[in-house]
Parts: structure tokens; C-alpha cells; sequence
């Protein structure tokens, strides 16, 4: 059995969370799940790995009926589909979802139907790279170094990012994150080395930073969380996340887009509070549950949201955002509104793990404040 008491009160620490306790029905949905992130000698078996987001629709109290036929008539769906999906609301990448009617009258039904959006966004590969300055963080100890340890990573990610088949050889080569105990400084005089000759990627003083840390890090006895692990196995499944928002809001019900692996691996982990196995969570098939239906279009539109940022640069997101007009702008005041009713009603409803800097840029496109809730 896995404790899920044991997850939510390491949550409620580190992010001082506060209204967890509180009883609500979520919806939940996926996209860009990838199963697996792992290296071989010709890089990553997902050549770009995309944002993966968990998430959906959430309301008070217990479940309740969603009525989305006035939805559907609104939107002008063939009653010939069995449900809605974010195909039927906009197509293509980011920008061109946002140029859609049918995605602003989706959005306003939301708000309207007394709905709140809620995610997890995960950075597959951010998560897969900041291991290395968490390492170097932890055995360093120094508290000042936590005011900028999102900085740090963020900058981190950056050059790696930008150094990809390079990286992807360095951590092949070193069977990362499996390091050897002779393996630790030239694994980090390998990054300082792409540091040296990647002038321009970060600004001065950043790049002047992490080059500190780097070097810090070469004569520390260990660096804990990329020793000891699978070798070339950056992320082993994505089960786990699902786990922690059934964990996180175990006095709250949880209906899940049916996905036969995962929900035998949940299972599988076999979860419970107490002693007692948990059964605040179902899988079920969308077709039956409107909320999941609506979830689909929510995540669809997350991740898309969240992918372009990790894509394109803080200039070209300015320059984006001053050219919104028409539906374009109105469904970025809709999404922006919705992402900050969400913030505003209880801050775990979104979690971002992500570069600090793609945070930036969705804080710039959407003009909020973004959300305290980021790992």
C-alpha cells in the first residue's frame, strides 16, 4: 500500500497549502503523455517532449449533473458525436486555438456553469534536467541559495536546452542519472565546458552564476538525486502525478478519463490513508461523463499554451501577445481570467513544473500574476 497521507502532508509543507482539506469534485483529463522518457545513443526516444498536463474542470461540493447540451448547441456540434473534444472547439497550435468563436463561447460556459479550471503542468524535460542543480543545492546547504534556486535551474535549463544532442550525448555517456562516484567532476566540467562555449544564451551575470555552482558542485562528496538511479531512464511513467492530486485532495472525489494503463497502475500502488484503501477516485469512459468531455478541451488548450512557451522566445511572446485582436485577445482575457479564478479559489488547483522563465512568458502573454504553486 501506498500512504497517501504521507504525499499530501509533504505538499501541504513545502507549498504551504491551506484549503486541501476542503471537499470538491474534479474531472480530470490528460494530454501529451509520452509513458516514457529514457536516452539511447542517438538522444531521446521523444525527439521534443512536449508539456504533459493533468487536469480539467473542478466544482464544490459533491458530483453533480453537468448539463452540456446548451454547450453543444452553442457550439454547433453534429449531434452525430458521441462527445466533445477539443477538435470539434479549434485546431492547430497555440495561437491558431485562440483565434476560434467556438473556443470563446467554450470558455464562457465554463465560468457560467460555476466551473474552475484545474492542472498540472509538467516540463518532461525540465524535470528530467534540474536534478543536477538540486544536487548541488542540497549538498551545498547554503539557505541564501534557495532565494535563487528557481533562477538557477531555470538558467540551467536554458543551456541545456539549447545544447540538446549535446546534452543528450553528455548524459548517454555518463549513464545519467546514474553517475559514478569518478564520474561527478567531469560530468559537471562536461556542462561547464558547453557553458563556456554557448556565449550569448544567458545573460552575463546568469551565465556567471551557474558557472559558480557548476564548479561548486565538482568538489561535493556526492550529488544525491542523479547518482544510484536508472541509467538513461529520465522518467520511468507518469503515474505517479496522478497519485498526487488523488493524494493531495483525498476529501474530494475524483473522476478520471479512463486510460487502462494507468488506472492499473493506480490500483496496482494500491492506495490508502490510515490503513484504509482509498475510494475517493474512478476511471471512467468519457462518453458517459460530461466533465471529463469538458476536460479533454481544457487540457487540449493547456497544453498547447504551455508548449509554445517552452518553444519560442520571451520576444516573440511579446510580440504575440501585442498582436492579439478580435477573438484572439477576447480568449486570452477568457483564459487568463479563468487560470486567475483558479489561483484565486485555492492555489493547489494549478501546479506548474516548469523553467521558471516559461512561467515568465505565460505571466507576460496572459498579463496575471501567475501562481505561487510552481516546483
Amino acid at each position: 500500500m501506498i500512504d497517501i497521507d504521507e504525499i499530501r502532508d509533504a505538499h501541504r509543507k513545502l507549498h504551504s497549502l491551506s484549503k486541501i482539506d476542503d471537499a470538491y469534485t474534479f474531472y480530470h483529463d490528460e494530454t501529451n503523455n509520452i509513458k516514457k522518457l529514457r536516452l539511447d545513443a542517438h538522444g531521446l526516444n521523444v525527439a521534443e517532449p512536449i508539456v504533459f498536463v493533468l487536469g480539467g474542470v473542478v466544482h464544490d461540493g459533491a458530483p453533480r449533473t453537468l448539463d452540456i447540451q446548451p454547450l453543444r448547441d452553442a457550439m454547433r456540434i453534429q449531434k452525430s458525436a458521441d462527445e466533445i473534444k477539443l477538435k470539434h472547439v479549434a485546431k492547430g497550435e497555440f495561437l491558431d486555438l485562440l483565434k476560434s468563436d467556438k473556443l470563446t463561447t467554450f470558455l464562457r460556459w465554463i465560468s457560467d456553469s460555476g466551473l474552475v479550471v484545474h492542472y498540472h503542468a509538467l516540463d518532461p524535460l525540465y524535470w528530467s534536467l534540474v536534478d543536477i542543480m538540486d544536487s548541488i543545492l542540497y549538498r551545498l546547504g547554503e539557505p541564501r541559495l534557495i532565494e535563487v534556486h528557481a533562477a538557477l535551474k531555470a538558467d540551467l535549463a536554458t543551456l541545456l536546452r539549447a545544447n540538446l544532442p549535446d546534452t543528450t550525448s553528455i548524459f548517454y555517456r555518463y549513464g545519467y542519472p546514474d553517475l559514478a562516484p569518478e564520474n561527478r567532476k567531469p560530468f559537471l566540467d562536461d556542462l561547464l565546458r558547453m557553458l563556456e562555449q554557448s556565449e550569448g544564451v544567458l545573460p552575463e551575470f546568469n551565465a556567471n552564476m551557474l558557472k559558480g555552482m557548476l564548479q561548486a558542485g565538482r568538489n561535493l562528496p556526492s550529488l544525491d538525486f542523479i547518482e544510484g538511479f536508472t541509467p538513461h531512464l529520465l522518467i520511468e511513467s507518469f503515474d505517479a502525478f496522478y497519485l498526487t492530486r488523488i493524494a493531495l485532495f483525498k476529501y474530494s472525489s475524483h473522476i478520471l478519463d479512463m486510460e487502462d494503463s494507468i488506472r492499473d497502475e493506480i490500483q496496482g500502488m494500491k492506495p490508502s490513508s490510515n490503513g484504509v484503501p482509498a475510494t475517493h477516485y474512478r476511471f471512467a469512459d468519457s462518453k458517459a461523463e460530461p466533465g471529463i468531455q469538458i476536460s479533454d478541451i481544457v487540457v487540449g488548450l493547456i497544453g498547447k499554451m504551455h508548449s509554445y512557451f517552452v518553444q519560442t522566445s520571451r520576444d516573440e511572446v511579446a510580440e504575440a501577445r501585442a498582436s492579439l485582436s478580435g477573438a484572439s485577445l477576447t480568449n486570452a482575457e477568457l483564459l487568463r481570467d479563468l487560470i486567475d479564478a483558479a489561483h484565486e479559489a485555492n492555489i493547489a488547483f494549478l501546479n506548474h513544473v516548469s523553467s521558471m522563465s516559461d512561467i515568465d512568458k505565460m505571466n507576460l502573454f496572459l498579463q496575471n500574476n501567475g501562481s505561487v504553486y510552481e516546483e
